[in-house]
């Protein structure tokens, strides 16, 4: 029979004796006597957790501290937004401390990284052997220093740092200092360095999508000119992204004095890609529709350009039309697109429906024409999806139906009245919902007898 009962530590199959090195070995225990050091090691309890287990949470009682005798743990702040990540700590460190000797809720969470054992040490012994070994108090108020000047000088660099990325003149140079960090604040260097990181890259995409929208404004034509074609129509065109960028078309230019050609087109997809097709669609339409007179011909040949090496298999939906002034003929091909509304002067209205596919889907497609004649006073109403496809907040859609009883309320007036009016009408549909699609229209009202 032993002379006295077995310590926890015995009781656990380990030697106390191994333990107090460990305990010197911590700066907080270094000049404590035998005695004190033994008095921890046998009020003590050896303590072993699975890895990815939670022992010290936030807020809790500090009823103990941990001295880490083999495995890793991460201590850790919990914010309304999640956990930050201060420190990884491993053998001998002591861990809740503070708050035993301060008599504060734990002022963090400490998480076993991996399997871990640890001497646990109740506050009642460390209060003891503290109040008999002042040393070991300003042993702990030593380490609070430091951690102070740590976090010091972490603030001061950080607060540095985010005040130069407020100020657009972040220095890439400074992620460099970031790292070497100091131990204590490995975690919450490498989580600053990354969110620097993808401050730093979303300004340089918010850069290149600021050019991408100056370069897609500077492509839209010039507003119409009222003696431009002779001053024999009106016209007028708007469009509004639903992104910074977007991929809808529209264009109006003269092939010669009598012969006006006008686009409108919607792209697949949104954002960049789309803006760039739509950039190259614009750009083809206007070379194939100078080198061919035929309607048709030069739709094929677009298509056929737009349709070599497309990998991103993207395509448009297209309605392109030519308007002879001196007579009011006009011949078009509907590719895929939303039918334009005819409205005539005696309040009638027809659909200019489809000839053919999208551009930029099948190479070998072939295309039709339609031709309408145009009479004084006749307007030619083009639009995007984005019209028709709009939302209100409940989640109806604008529609055909309404988009033509809106038109019909619209007789009369300028281009920019009918295709301003018909925007109006579609923003107060939507009453302020998110809309997903690009919104474009385009207005020609037919007034030969004017020029």
């Amino acid at each position: 029979m032993p002379d006295h009962p077995a310590s926890p530590a015995e009781q656990a199959g380990v030697d106390p004796q191994a333990i107090v090195p460990l305990l010197r070995d911590h700066a907080g225990f270094a000049r404590l006597p035998e005695a004190a050091l033994a008095t921890l090691v046998a009020g003590g309890e050896i303590v072993e957790f699975d890895a990815e287990i939670v022992f010290l949470r936030q807020g809790d009682p500090s009823d103990s501290a941990y001295l880490l005798l083999a495995g890793e743990v991460e201590v850790s702040v919990e914010t309304n937004y999640g956990p930050v990540p201060l420190a990884i700590l491993s053998c001998p460190a002591l861990v809740g401390e503070l708050g035993v000797f301060a008599d504060l809720p734990r002022t963090a969470m400490v998480r076993s990284r991996t399997p871990l054992r640890a001497l646990r040490m109740t506050r009642a012994d460390l209060l003891l052997v503290g109040r008999a070994n002042p040393d070991l108090l300003l042993a702990v108020l030593g380490q609070l220093g430091q951690r102070l000047a740590t976090i010091n000088r972490a603030i001061g660099f950080y607060t540095h740092a985010l005040a130069a990325l407020e100020r657009h003149d972040f220095d890439p140079t400074i992620l460099d200092a970031l790292l070497h960090p100091l131990p204590e604040l490995v975690d919450f260097v490498q989580t600053f360095r990354r969110m620097a990181e993808q401050i730093i890259l979303r300004r340089s995409q918010h850069d290149e999508m600021a050019s991408a929208v100056a370069i897609q404004r500077a492509m839209l034509p010039a507003p119409w000119l009222a003696d431009t074609g002779g001053g024999r129509v009106d016209l007028h065109g708007e469009i509004r992204p639903a992104r910074e960028v977007g991929g809808d078309l529209y264009d109006h230019f003269m092939l010669d004095d009598d012969r006006l050609a006008i686009v409108i087109g919607d792209v697949s997809g949104k954002g960049v890609p789309a803006a760039l097709f739509m950039a190259i669609t614009r750009t083809i339409i206007r070379l194939v529709a100078r080198e061919n007179d035929d309607v048709a011909v030069a739709i094929r040949r677009a298509n056929e350009l737009l349709s070599a090496d497309n990998i991103s298999t993207m395509f448009t939906t297209l309605f392109y039309a030519v308007v002879d002034l001196a007579s009011g003929r006009l011949t078009y091909c509907n590719c895929g697109h939303n039918p334009p509304l005819l409205l005539r002067g005696d309040g009638s209205s027809e659909a200019l429906t489809l000839t053919g596919l999208p551009l930029g889907l099948l190479a070998e497609a072939e295309y039709g024409t339609g031709t309408v004649q145009l009479a004084p006073g006749d307007r030619l109403f083009l639009y995007t999806d984005g019209v028709t496809e709009a939302n209100s907040a409940a989640g109806e859609e604008y529609g055909d139906a309404l988009l033509a009883a809106s038109l019909a309320g619209l007789a009369g007036g300028a281009a920019s009245d009918l295709v301003r009016g018909i925007v109006r009408s579609v923003d107060d549909f939507a009453a302020g919902a998110a809309q997903f699609d690009d919104l474009t229209c385009l207005a020609l009202v037919y007034r030969p007898g004017e020029g």
